[in-house]
Formats: C-alpha cells, sequence, structure tokens
C-alpha cells in the first residue's frame, strides 16, 4: 500500500487502508474558520514570552528544521524553512525525509541550517517566524531577539514536549484549532488500529546505537510515549544495567558490553545511518547472544523513527506491525 502523502523510505505494508486514508485526507483540510480582517494580530504566548503576530499570515518561515512538519501538518503557508546536514534522515536538501516531499509539493524554500541565517530569513521576507526551543536546531534568545527584529517570531518546544501538545501549541499561534483536534483524531484512530495489530507483540526495547553506547528510548520520551498508545510493553532496566543520559530524560544509556541487560526483549533500532542489523551485531558482538539476535527478533526501524512528527508516525506504525505484529 503506498500513502500518496506521507513521504518515506519505508513502504507501508500492515496498517488498514481506511486508517491510513483518513490521515492523508487530513493533510490538505483546512479550517473552516473565516479569515482574519486586514491588519488584524493575536497575541502568542512561548517560551521567550509573548508575541504579537498576524492573524492570517501569509509568508510563514520555520527557521529550525524540525518545526516545518508541524506548520506543515496545520496547513500553515510555508514559504521557507531551515535545514540540516543531508544524511539518511534526510532529502539533499537537508528536509527530512518523511515530510520532504510535502515541502517541495508546497513549495517551501531550503534555508541555510541548522543555525539561523539571518540574511537568508529576512530575504524570504516573513510575517511570521517559528522556531524550535531545543535540540540541534535550537533558537536561543539571543537569535530569537534578532529574528523579532526582521518579523514577530514565536518559539515552542522544550525537549519532553510531545509532538501531538507542540501540534496544538502552534495551532493556537495560527487560528488552527479546528485542523489540531482532526490531527489528534486522526492519531487516535491509527494507533487503535495499529494496536490490534500488535496484541501480543511482548517486550520491546528501542534504541540508537553508537561504537561505545546504546542510548535507549524511555517511556517519557515521544517514542516511549507512542509505543505505549499502541499498547507495546517497554523493556525495563535496573539500575545497574542502565544510566540516564545527563540532562535527558528521553534516554538511558546501555553499555556495549551490557547486551545482557535487554533481556527477552525484541530489539528495535532507530538506524540513523543506514545500518543494518547485523552491523549492531558487529559493533557489539554480545548482542548476538540475546534471545532476540537468536530468535530473529532484532529489527531496524527507519530513520523516520529518529524523530517522531505527524508524517513520521505512520511510518512508523506500519514498520512496528511489519516486524511484530
Amino acid at each position: 500500500m503506498k500513502q500518496e502523502k506521507f513521504a518515506s523510505p519505508i513502504i507501508p505494508l500492515a496498517v488498514s487502508a481506511a486508517a491510513l486514508a483518513l490521515l492523508a485526507a487530513g493533510c490538505s483540510s483546512g479550517s473552516a474558520e473565516a479569515p482574519a480582517a486586514e491588519g488584524e494580530t493575536r497575541t502568542v504566548e512561548h517560551i521567550y514570552g509573548e508575541s504579537e503576530v498576524p492573524a492570517d499570515p501569509e509568508r510563514v518561515v520555520a527557521v529550525s528544521v524540525t518545526s516545518t512538519p508541524v506548520l506543515l501538518s496545520l496547513d500553515v503557508p510555508v514559504v521557507a524553512a531551515g535545514t540540516t546536514s543531508p544524511s539518511a534522515l534526510t532529502d539533499d536538501k537537508g528536509f527530512f525525509s518523511q515530510w520532504a516531499e510535502t515541502a517541495d509539493e508546497q513549495g517551501v524554500e531550503p534555508l541555510p541550517g541548522p543555525e539561523p541565517d539571518l540574511e537568508a530569513v529576512a530575504a524570504a521576507k516573513p510575517d511570521v517566524i517559528v522556531g524550535n526551543g531545543f535540540g540541534a536546531d535550537a533558537v536561543d534568545e539571543s537569535a530569537y531577539e534578532k529574528l523579532s527584529e526582521i518579523a514577530p517570531t514565536v518559539v515552542y518546544g522544550e525537549s519532553d514536549t510531545p509532538w501531538l501538545e507542540l501540534t496544538e501549541e502552534m495551532a493556537g499561534a495560527f487560528g488552527a484549532e479546528d485542523r489540531a483536534e482532526e490531527i489528534a483524531q486522526e492519531y487516535t484512530d491509527l494507533t487503535e488500529e495499529a494496536a490490534g495489530e500488535l496484541e501480543g507483540a511482548g517486550e520491546i526495547a528501542a534504541m540508537t546505537g553508537t561504537p561505545e553506547k546504546f542510548y535507549v528510548f524511555t517511556p517519557e520520551s515521544a517514542q516511549g510515549r507512542f509505543f505505549a498508545d499502541l499498547g507495546l510493553v517497554q523493556h525495563e532496566f535496573s539500575e545497574d544495567d542502565a544510566v540516564p543520559t545527563e540532562g535527558r530524560a528521553d534516554t538511558v544509556e546501555v553499555s556495549l558490553e551490557k547486551a545482557s541487560a535487554f533481556g527477552e526483549a525484541s530489539l528495535l533500532f532507530v538506524n540513523t545511518g543506514g545500518e543494518k542489523v547485523g552491523d549492531y551485531a558487529d559493533m557489539a558482538p554480545n548482542l548476538e547472544k540475546t534471545p532476540a539476535f537468536e530468535e530473529d527478533r532484532a529489527f531496524t526501524l527507519g530513520p523516520a523513527a529518529f524523530r517522531l512528527d505527524y508524517y513520521s508516525v505512520p511510518v512508523v506504525a506500519d514498520r512496528l506491525v511489519e516486524v511484530l505484529g
């Protein structure tokens, strides 16, 4: 089954046509509210205070690449967006693969990134600028002040803000509350559909890997919340086996030597560099002794699982159903 709206390197296989059709249809739906009068504004609260933004903007610039999918899903008129370094996660411009096609269809121009390029932003002639509050593409307070001299700027998101909550917050800035409610319902329908296919999947542990350690997603992470909504049981680690990542609640660290800490869980690798399952065993040979590897229950989820958003969620759900359903 091919999704028309969700660009991804993974072809969806298992979630029903009804649920995915609802998701795809949502991409083109707009708010039924009447357009605002010219010159009308609304006061928007965000992590750096308040900003007066046009009530009906025509040129929105997303200076953080991770803000772009939220705005696109809300049918906000994004004319330009920041990028990140091209990799297995992105297209050749630096847009994340799961929504790059949608951005191209809407004519979104790529801007240098991940840090905002003030000259490029100004050249895009925005009437509103939107940024992200954490991560490599974060807009700090100094950058926020400089961007605000170009156009009204709003910055959203902390590291533990669920993507649906972020969608709701941004919807309030652009009068897109009706669309946000649609997205929330689409998500509910999708997760209920996929959860039915994933009953009895057993414990899982999802992670990224480096030559030094594994970073395992916690129940507090965006991925962990998604797994919970799908009814998946996430493996619990003892304090001796996993160390919290400093300054973060979304991952814990497991050394390569402690593969036994994964117990009976199926292992799910978010392969941000396009790695294969065997590559992780080469990196950490002890993995081959785990029940997951011995019983062929170790899988890659694809790079789309690294940063969940409206466009990546159905892709990851399909992959989970494919390998665990």
